[in-house]
């Protein structure tokens, strides 16, 4: 009852630990404790899903590069920064095109130095178009004053687009600005762009399907390289703009262009940019910007622009979970892994490896779940989950390790001198059975005495007797324990036994006939050691009998034993005195033999001995003496002349069945019934059954 209070109390301990884990690890998730490891754990799942994601084709990408700047050197005569014409037939080439937006990423903050003609040049062809996205940026998502393009340039666009990074702490670009803040009137330069394809456009229509973060914000689905958006150079784009004036200025109609330039390697045809969204950048050495994503620490800033367009587009968003998800998931794996772990106090040792390997395999299963939920657009928690689990895990471990390990401990020590070590194990799986309270089962009995034993005590020190006693015990306990069987007590120099209980074996009738048999045997093998103390023989009888018994724990709450009560056990009791009745040493009950044969293969052999009527039972029993086969069938005749002698006993025919038993000299069974039929052929029995009746117990 103690142990059982003690288990329910560690049951209650290692729920308040499961439960502080689980408020401690959603407390700091909310407080955002977990922010910059799971900030890494996305940027992993970002980089892995980057491989599987394709551009739209809807976007192209314009960039002003090495290549065109020494092109435009060498062949215009162009040095840094180009004339603002240069822009201008940019934008005249895709209205040509009939492109949705052309957006700078680029702030025309100054004049040009090439005079205003230049700059009202790139105006009129803004103006022209119609839809022309300028660029603003912010110092801060605080900040009310920001670099804005020249009046100029401002007047003639279509839209301004707010380039102003939205960076976590760390100064990565996972979120990018949809709607300005409550200070700022310009969207994003990619929105902006996206809202030039429509003739009435809604912002309202729009932000109902892209997941909002922090109320102005979108994750960003990165590509691995922006050149997956196919960019052109600048060069080529000019140089496409220069034939097609050229063409003008010989009359050409629009229609012939793509046959007279067909074959002219610097020309690209317009058509192909129809309904397109256009982003022009800087991307040679020292002009072009980078920033930190979740793919690359240095990612194109134009491509944060074409990603979260990208994103719009084709409606792949990233939705971040709300945090009572985050709660749940811990509180499940907070519950996963309790149960993994109390389950370890009510198994095996061994399975503490089996169970680890099990709590981390769900963790990286769990792991690998929200890498393809990722892919799905859903963002799990990682970091603080995994926690969760394993750090319960590793606490209750631990504090099973320093009370149930204490507690197994105590039981093997307690308890090694009398059960074998697979009963130990299932105590250690099962403390509860050590509550009080029994059950019927099925079990083989097993006592055996030391045949005068109160003679030989007498004649002994206590010394010497009770070291003749643990030589005699310890050598039979451990062929017993040995043998699966359970010790029930010592009663002086007897020893009670039983198989069945509290292990379930289907063969405990053989295993208990093998220790009997072994236990005979060693007893020989100690003969002499033994004799030299007695002076006399060191003869133990055993009895045995199968059937159903109570078993369980019995006493009081304060002391009780494992042990066995009911008629199965009072018999095999009794078979362990009737041995000296019939000159005997083991004796084994019908039952016991019939259940043992199932299973001994001819291992063991039976010599039938009588059918007996012990006090206190009505029904009669069937004793046999178990033995190995070789020791059997070297006296197989005998005992068949036995049983021959035997069947004339039964029959009532004394005179003839005593003539026979005494021609068995040295068989003692046959001595006793020789006798027994002495004393019926002078007070000839009663309504004769066959049935010998013993009056002593």
């Amino acid at each position: 009852m103690k142990l059982q209070k003690k288990i329910s109390k560690n049951l209650f301990y290692m729920l308040i630990f499961a439960a502080i884990i689980f408020v401690l690890i959603s407390l700091l998730d909310i407080l955002g404790s977990f922010s910059w490891i799971e900030n890494k754990t996305y940027d992993s799942r970002m980089k892995f899903s980057s491989k599987f994601l394709k551009p739209s084709e809807e976007i192209s990408i314009i960039l002003l590069d090495q290549e065109s700047l020494d092109w435009a050197k060498e062949e215009l005569n162009w040095s840094w920064p180009w004339p603002r014409e240069s822009y201008a037939k940019i934008v005249d080439y895709f209205t040509r095109a009939n492109a949705n937006s052309v957006a700078f990423d680029m702030i025309y903050s100054e004049p040009s130095i090439y005079g205003k003609e230049d700059d009202e040049k790139f105006a009129q062809s803004s103006k022209n178009f119609g839809k022309v996205v300028q660029t603003v940026f912010y110092e801060n998502e605080n900040s009310t004053a920001g670099t804005l393009p020249i009046p100029i340039l401002k007047e003639s666009c279509a839209k301004l687009g707010n380039v102003t990074s939205n960076l976590d702490s760390d100064r990565v670009a996972r979120l990018q600005r949809v709607i300005p803040k409550e200070n700022q009137s310009e969207l994003s330069l990619a929105l902006a762009s996206y809202s030039l394809s429509f003739d009435d456009f809604d912002l309202s229509s729009i932000l109902q399907d892209i997941p909002l973060q922090k109320g102005d914000s979108m994750y960003i689905r990165y590509v691995d390289d922006i050149s997956k958006f196919i960019p052109y150079s600048a060069k080529q784009i000019l140089q496409s703009e220069f034939l097609i004036e050229k063409c003008l200025k010989e009359g050409l109609d629009e229609n012939d262009f793509s046959v007279t330039l067909e074959d002219d390697d610097d020309y690209i045809p317009f058509e192909q940019f129809e309904n397109n969204f256009v982003f022009f950048a800087l991307y040679a050495p020292g002009l072009f910007d980078i920033c930190a994503t979740p793919v690359s620490s240095t990612y194109p800033g134009v491509g944060v622009h074409l990603c979260q367009l990208n994103s719009i587009l084709q409606e792949k968003y990233l939705r971040k979970m709300p945090v009572a998800v985050d709660i749940f998931l811990i509180l499940i794996f907070v519950f996963v892994s309790f149960l993994l772990a109390k389950s370890i106090s009510q198994a095996k040792a061994r399975s503490l490896i089996a169970k680890t390997v099990l709590i981390l395999g769900i963790c990286i299963l769990y792991i690998f779940l929200t890498y393809a939920l990722f892919i799905c657009g859903i963002i799990l928690p990682v970091f603080q989950i995994v926690l969760a689990a394993i750090l319960t895990y590793i606490v209750i471990i631990f504090h099973l390790y320093m009370t149930e390990g204490k507690q197994k401990r105590y039981i093997k020590n307690a308890f090694k001198q009398y059960l074998s070590p697979t009963v130990i194990e299932n105590l250690i799986e099962n403390p509860q059975m050590l509550n009080l309270g029994g059950e019927e089962r099925e079990i083989t009995a097993f006592f055996s005495d030391v045949q005068g034993f109160t003679s030989i005590s007498e004649k002994l020190s206590p010394k010497e007797l009770t070291d003749l006693l643990n030589t005699y015990l310890s050598a039979m306990t451990d062929i017993i324990l040995a043998n699966g069987g359970t010790i029930d007590k010592y009663e002086g120099d007897a020893i009670i036994a039983f198989w069945g209980a509290p292990t379930y074996q289907e063969n405990h009738s053989y295993l208990a006939i093998k220790a009997a048999i072994e236990c005979q045997e060693k007893l020989k093998q100690m003969q002499n050691e033994l004799t030299t103390i007695t002076k006399v023989p060191f003869i133990q009888r055993i009895g045995l009998n199968t059937g159903k018994a109570v078993v369980g724990n019995m006493g009081s709450t304060s002391r009780f034993d494992y042990t066995m009560l009911g008629d199965s056990v009072n018999l095999a009791s009794r078979l362990e005195g009737i041995n000296k009745q019939f000159g005997t040493y083991t004796l084994v009950s019908e039952d016991t033999m019939n259940n043992a044969k199932k299973f001994c293969q001819d291992n063991f052999l039976f010599r039938y001995v009588a059918e007996i009527s012990v006090v206190g039972k009505e029904n009669s029993v069937k004793v046999y003496v178990p033995m190995k086969k070789d020791e059997y069938q070297s006296n197989s005749l005998l005992y068949k002349n036995y049983e021959n002698s035997y069947n004339l006993f039964t029959q009532g025919e004394f005179e003839k069945a005593k003539e026979n038993f005494e021609k068995l000299e040295d068989d003692e069974p046959a001595k006793k019934l020789s006798l027994l039929c002495s004393n019926f052929v002078l007070n000839p029995p009663k309504n004769w059954n066959g049935v010998i009746k013993l009056n002593e117990k």
